[in-house]
């Protein structure tokens, strides 16, 4: 940063001309070569600058800086989630009048949308990550704050569910100019998403290897979370070694007395338990989870383990006690209808059905409607074990079954 961006940034914030600046100092032409860095500039002209703006730029020079690496701060704070000194930070920064030069204000941008996706607020982080289409304020972006651009634009693409646009982006970082490998753990989240799972793994590795390095414990255990459920969806599997390793790191979050991630760990042994057509394991696991999240923001983790619960128990005791899981299922559908997520909302309707009209409606909703739509929906992991559970109904039922189908990831 030069000298020459201050007297910029102080003579528009005071509303002066080049030329108000410059009067009896120097031309208007040369304050626009100063102010663009193609003019250096003498102590003794330094200080007339400061008296025609009343600053001390040399001082300001060195607020810039600070604040540069307060903006550095924030960032590693966010990436680690301590969230105490995620808000004292924005606050500290926010307070600082030199965050509207703009070459601070673009970073500034970038790390307030990433703030408000962490927050749940897609919305406004959008409004923050478009502005990046004006070529004015990408002008006077640094070479660093283009690739965080493109892993704050592909954190915000995984989070309104787009993971396609989201390997787009991310793949743009040049990973010599931002040397932030955290970047590998959405890459992971978005391959996984895709079904992936083998690009998912490796991803996940070098983001666990990042955070181990870093020791960053929540962040290895999100890491590896996403490691395990991208092992189990690989070729060779071991049902066995991955419950000891889902038992350890649930163990890590008791320690840490990190309940939500507890329960994300627990959703996901409870799908491994269905997958493998384990009920009773699969309904316990879920069962926690459910308990975990009902306090959580995270609406949608709390609805899938509700519904993984639900529907487990009705396979362990042949759809008993239905008033009981009426109710339950009401609570789902109520929370489902304001998410606007058609795949949920199907799952609650498939249950409803198996409540109120049994068995037979059940897997005929399940043929017509959940396979179809998760087929469409790319789902393919879940599609192929709705298709394993009806192939394997229709033969116990002594139906005719066709050649059972799969679906390719």
């Amino acid at each position: 940063m030069h000298i020459g961006t201050f007297i910029k940034y102080y003579r528009i914030f005071k509303g002066m001309t080049q030329k108000q600046v410059g009067d009896g100092i120097c031309t208007p032409g040369h304050i626009s070569k100063i102010e663009s860095g193609h003019l250096q500039i003498t102590k003794d002209k330094i200080e007339l600058f400061n008296q025609r703006l009343g600053i001390n730029i040399e001082k300001e020079l060195k607020a810039f800086k600070k604040c540069r690496l307060d903006l550095e701060l924030w960032h590693d704070v966010m990436i680690k989630q301590v969230n105490g000194k995620v808000e004292l930070l924005k606050e500290t920064i926010e307070q600082n009048p030199i965050i509207k030069i703009e070459t601070l204000n673009g970073t500034y941008k970038l790390l307030i949308a990433r703030y408000l996706i962490m927050k749940g607020d897609v919305k406004k982080a959008a409004f923050y990550l478009n502005q990046f289409s004006n070529k004015r304020l990408s002008f006077h972006m640094f070479d660093y704050d283009f690739q965080l651009y493109y892993h704050i634009r592909g954190m915000y693409e995984l989070e309104i569910g787009n993971p396609q646009k989201a390997i787009a982006s991310l793949e743009k970082i040049d990973r010599d100019i931002y040397s932030n490998p955290e970047s590998y753990y959405h890459m992971s989240v978005a391959y996984h998403d895709l079904g992936q799972y083998e690009k998912s793994f490796i991803n996940s590795q070098l983001a666990l290897n990042y955070f181990k390095e870093t020791f960053n414990f929540t962040r290895c255990i999100d890491a590896a979370t996403i490691e395990l459920a991208a092992e189990a969806r690989r070729e060779e599997w071991n049902l066995v070694s991955l419950v000891e390793k889902y038992d350890e790191l649930i163990q890590h979050c008791d320690n840490l007395h990190d309940h939500r991630r507890k329960a994300i760990l627990l959703l996901n042994l409870g799908n491994l338990y269905r997958d493998v057509m384990n009920d009773r394991k699969a309904r316990d696991a879920f069962q926690v989870a459910y308990g975990l999240l009902k306090h959580e923001a995270d609406k949608e983790m709390y609805v899938k383990s509700l519904f993984g619960y639900i529907d487990c128990s009705m396979n362990v005791d042949d759809s008993a006690n239905k008033e009981k899981y009426a109710s339950l299922v009401e609570v789902g559908k109520a929370l489902v209808g304001d998410m606007k997520n058609s795949v949920l909302n199907a799952f609650f309707t498939l249950l409803e059905i198996r409540v109120k009209e049994g068995e037979g409606a059940y897997y005929q909703y399940m043929d017509h409607v959940i396979i179809p739509l998760l087929k469409e929906e790319g789902q393919y992991a879940q599609c192929n074990y709705y298709i394993q559970k009806l192939y394997t109904h229709n033969q116990m039922d002594g139906k005719e079954v066709k050649g059972k189908e799969c679906v390719l990831n």
